[in-house]
């Protein structure tokens, strides 16, 4: 064998995605590298949150990350990844724990990524869409 396999593709459910955000207005802790913000209800109308919610990070590496807060392997709208400021988001019922700079999974029994959305930033506005 040659170790486990990951899959590029994930099993949650492709749905629309179009959210915008202020960082400084909407989730100041976006200004500093490895902070969070979190998404479960629209905000404003037309807004569209993905499956489970949305994961916007502020990587290490000083870029945005937006991924569905939909754990890959419980895929249940209901069963969400819960992230940390340490760049790690983790499963509460599997336990699987996810790399959020790149979205795949690191610990537990996910074989799959988080699913991914693309993430624009002008200044202080990110926006997330698919």
């Amino acid at each position: 064998s040659c170790g486990t396999r990951v899959n590029t593709e994930t099993p949650v459910p492709r749905t629309s995605v179009n959210y915008e955000l202020n960082i400084m207005v909407d989730a100041p802790i976006l200004d500093t590298q490895g902070g969070y913000f979190t998404a479960t209800e629209p905000t404003r109308y037309g807004q569209h949150i993905g499956y489970a919610g949305l994961l916007i990070f502020h990587g290490f590496d000083n870029r945005f990350y937006s991924y569905d807060l939909c754990c890959p392997y419980e895929c249940k709208r209901d069963v969400r990844v819960v992230p940390s400021m340490v760049g790690t988001a983790r499963c509460p019922v599997c336990g699987s724990e996810f790399d959020v700079g790149s979205g795949f999974p690191t610990k537990g029994p996910s074989t799959f990524p988080l699913r991914r959305y693309n993430t624009y930033v002008n200044g202080y506005n990110i926006r997330v869409t698919n």
